[in-house]
């Protein structure tokens, strides 16, 4: 008998008209997981997706819920409880504090996909020095750092679509040692 396929619940969009968060994930993961990919669902709102989760009867030992911790790794125990998943942590990755803090772990690709701004600079050089899952709205921060696109460049980041894009660009064992939360996904995954 086959193994059960696990099954990711995953904050955003799932019809999207500016780009699919599940195609540059499924790249990045596939990275790591070498033709093992779960299934991903994208259950919408972190909210939305949550129920999702807590109310999936299908294979409830083989789901996993990835979603924004929109706060500080303190804050973990407090979305657990506000979230109803105490009882389901083990299950629960965090993008801490968004998926954005991903790419500014990695600013090398941040450079090669944004370039330069009008004023020859890159974006590297706008971020700030704290660490990546430090930043409090690391949305807002990748937002401001490419306000000042070059004529003919990508333009300033937007949610979706560049997401997809920067997703596939990420370097998975770098994620994996600045992110302990995907890494322990990963590894839960393989299981």
């Amino acid at each position: 008998m086959a193994a059960k396929k696990t099954i990711l619940f995953i904050e955003g969009e799932p019809n999207s008209p500016n780009g699919d968060l599940r195609q540059g994930l499924a790249k990045l993961l596939e990275k790591k997981l070498k033709g093992s990919l779960p299934k991903m669902i994208l259950g919408g709102g972190k909210t939305q997706t949550i129920d999702k989760f807590l109310n999936n009867k299908l294979q409830a030992d083989k789901c996993l819920l990835l979603v924004d911790l929109d706060g500080s790794e303190s804050f973990r125990g407090m979305d657990l409880k506000q979230h109803k998943l105490e009882s389901e942590a083990e299950k629960v990755f965090y993008m801490i504090q968004e998926m954005e803090a991903w790419f500014l772990s990695q600013p090398e690709i941040l450079d090669q996909f944004f370039g330069l701004d009008r004023s020859g600079k890159a974006v590297s050089e706008k971020i700030s020095r704290r660490k990546s899952h430090e930043i409090p709205n690391p949305k807002e921060e990748l937002i401001k750092i490419t306000q000042n696109p070059r004529e003919g460049g990508r333009g300033k980041y937007k949610i979706i679509k560049p997401a997809v894009e920067l997703l596939k660009l990420l370097d998975a064992d770098k994620l994996m040692d600045d992110s302990a939360d995907f890494k322990k996904m990963v590894k839960r995954i393989e299981a």
